[in-house]
This record gives structure tokens, C-alpha cells and sequence, in this order.
């Protein structure tokens, strides 16, 4: 226990002795900060040489020459061309000339063209006229994918990603969806055959002179591979011919598929059937509901002296020849229609 205490006094000695040594570094420190340098020095500073800088002189910019005005032209004046005053006619007939008539000289049509007249300008000027823009040359033929039958002479395609319905040219089939016509004869026959020649196929569509018709359909002849399913239908007789200018490029084949389809009596050319003649029923009268019963007609019962009035025999009489049993009471001896004429 001494021995620590003694440690302890020594540590404190040893602190207390270090402490006037670091203030004596730290005022050696303040000083060597406070004390000038010899570059400082007034001394240093006179002996060393001055060297003036020299100052760079201005030079101005060039000054700025404004470009010439420019003066325009004045407007020359536009004179109006004179008027022709009109000469009021004269009956005074002028004498014929002996000049032979104009004769037609013009030379036959050659690939230079011809100069094209100067107009004069007048006072009034004319707007030019708009120039017609030939149409862009479309392919002869366009394949399109079958999607529908509609009858023996329309179809419905897909050309692209665009649906259309297309009118066969120069044709006419039956009709079986016209709106305000009744389905004609051969008309179904008709659609079918369109539907086993182009349903579900690609088609070549070719077109002839006119895009569309008045419902807004295209006109085309319809190629099935190497076969004009318009003629084909004519030759068939599911179609006659039907031309409509100027779509008339094979007026001449359809003509001549008709006429084998007349002389061969197929389809439409065959002979006519008979209609059959609709049977009509005849009305029958209203039967009248049978009457009641006033007495058993099921065998000769009744005598005339069963009844106590000639009504009630007469009745009787009546209602069993309705029934169809007749006079089976035998009530009228003298078959003249009156029964017991002796009751009263």
C-alpha cells in the first residue's frame, strides 16, 4: 500500500516538473512568428531593383461603314390593251370570191408535238385552268382472300386488312337475297356453284374500265387459278349474260359460253318445270249443332198415341232422320213428311 502512494507522489513530481518546459516551447513558438523576415526588411527591400511594367497601349476598333441604301425600282404601269369598238353590220352583201373551198390538209398525227397557241394578254386576266392528273396505273391483276359467298354473281374478299364486296362484270345470276324480289329459280343452285369455285380461295381480281358500281362494289373478273369464274357460271348456265359499257373486254366469250350453255340446256337454258298448281281448300259450311234429344231413336218404340200432340210427334219424327235413322218409329204411314196427323 506505501508503495502505490509512493508512485503516486512520484507521477505528480514528474507532472509538475514537465509543465514549465512546454511553456517555455510555446513562447519560443509565438516568437519565431511575431519576428520579420529578412525579404521584409526595409533593408532587402531597397537594395532590390524596381522593374516597371510597361502599359499596353488601346488600339480602337475600325470604325463601322454603313452599307449603300438601297433604292427600288418604281413599278411599271400597266397600260389596259384598247377595246375593240364593234362595226355595226352592213346589209350590203359582199361579192362571192372565186376562192375554192377549205379542204381538210391536216397531216396524219406524228409524235412531235404540235406548238400550242400564244394568248394574247388583255386587260382582264383569265385564271389558268386546272390540268387533269392522269390516274396511277394499277396492276392488272390483284389477289385477294375469298371470305364469303354472297350470291351466284357476288363475293366478299379481303384485300390487305380492308373487306370489300365484289360484283362479277358482264354477268347476272338468280336472285337469292334481293331485298324487294323473291329468290328466283336456280338461284340457290347458282350461289352454291360460286361457293365450290372460289369459297375460302385466293382469287385474281381483274379489273376493266369502271372501279365500282351504284351500291359501291368493285367490278372485276374473278380468276380461280387459270379459270374466269365468270364465263365458267355462263357456261354452266348459272349465269346469262349482262353487259354493261364500257366494262365490255369479254363480251365475245361470254356470248359464246352462253350459247353452249342454250345448245347443251343446262341450268337456266334447260326446260322450265311446270309449277304445280296449289292445291285449295274448299270451305265447308258451318255444321249447325245437333239438336236435342227429344225421344230414343235407337229402334221403333214410339207409337203416335205415345205422344199427346201432333208436335211432340213431329218432333220426335224430325229428330231421328237427323240423326239418320229415318221414320223408325214409322209415325208417317202416308211418307208424306207430316207425322201422326191424327193427334191434335
Amino acid at each position: 500500500m506505501q508503495w502505490f502512494k509512493r508512485q503516486s507522489r512520484l507521477r505528480k513530481v514528474a507532472i509538475l516538473a514537465g509543465i514549465p518546459f512546454l511553456l517555455l516551447c510555446l513562447c519560443a513558438g509565438l516568437a519565431s512568428l511575431v519576428s520579420p523576415t529578412p525579404e521584409a526588411t526595409p533593408t532587402a527591400a531597397a537594395e532590390k531593383p524596381l522593374t516597371e511594367t510597361p502599359i499596353p497601349t488601346y488600339t480602337p476598333y475600325p470604325t463601322y461603314t454603313p452599307y449603300p441604301t438601297y433604292t427600288l425600282p418604281p413599278k411599271p404601269t400597266i397600260t389596259p390593251a384598247p377595246t375593240e369598238t364593234p362595226i355595226p353590220p352592213t346589209d350590203t352583201p359582199l361579192p362571192p370570191t372565186d376562192t375554192p373551198p377549205l379542204t381538210d390538209t391536216s397531216l396524219p398525227p406524228t409524235d412531235t408535238p404540235m406548238p400550242t397557241a400564244t394568248l394574247m394578254p388583255t386587260a382582264t386576266p383569265i385564271p389558268p385552268t386546272p390540268i387533269p392528273i392522269p390516274p396511277t396505273a394499277t396492276p392488272a391483276h390483284v389477289q385477294a382472300q375469298v371470305v364469303g359467298v354472297i350470291d351466284g354473281d357476288t363475293i366478299e374478299v379481303s384485300i390487305g386488312e380492308e373487306l370489300y364486296k365484289v360484283r362479277y362484270i358482264g354477268i347476272d345470276a338468280p336472285e337469292t337475297k334481293h331485298p324487294e324480289k323473291p329468290v328466283e329459280w336456280m338461284g340457290a343452285e347458282a350461289a352454291a356453284k360460286n361457293e365450290e369455285l372460289v369459297g375460302g380461295k385466293i382469287v385474281r381480281l381483274e379489273k376493266d374500265i369502271s372501279e365500282t358500281d351504284q351500291y359501291g362494289r368493285l367490278l372485276r373478273y374473278v380468276w380461280a387459278g387459270d379459270l374466269m369464274v365468270n364465263a365458267e357460271l355462263v357456261r354452266l348456265g348459272f349465269a346469262q349474260v349482262s353487259t354493261y359499257p364500257p366494262d365490255v373486254r369479254y363480251q365475245d366469250l361470254f356470248q359464246e359460253m352462253q350459247q353452249e350453255a342454250m345448245e347443251a340446256e343446262r341450268g337456266l337454258w334447260r326446260p322450265t318445270p311446270t309449277p304445280l298448281l296449289a292445291l285449295t281448300a274448299t270451305p265447308l259450311p258451318p255444321t249447325q249443332p245437333p239438336p236435342a234429344a227429344v225421344c230414343d231413336c235407337s229402334g221403333n218404340i214410339y207409337n203416335c198415341p205415345d205422344f199427346s200432340t201432333h208436335a211432340e210427334a213431329q218432333a220426335c219424327y224430325e229428330y231421328c232422320k237427323s240423326l239418320g235413322r229415318g221414320d223408325v218409329h214409322r209415325l208417317d204411314g202416308d211418307k208424306d213428311g207430316i207425322a201422326c196427323e191424327s193427334l191434335p
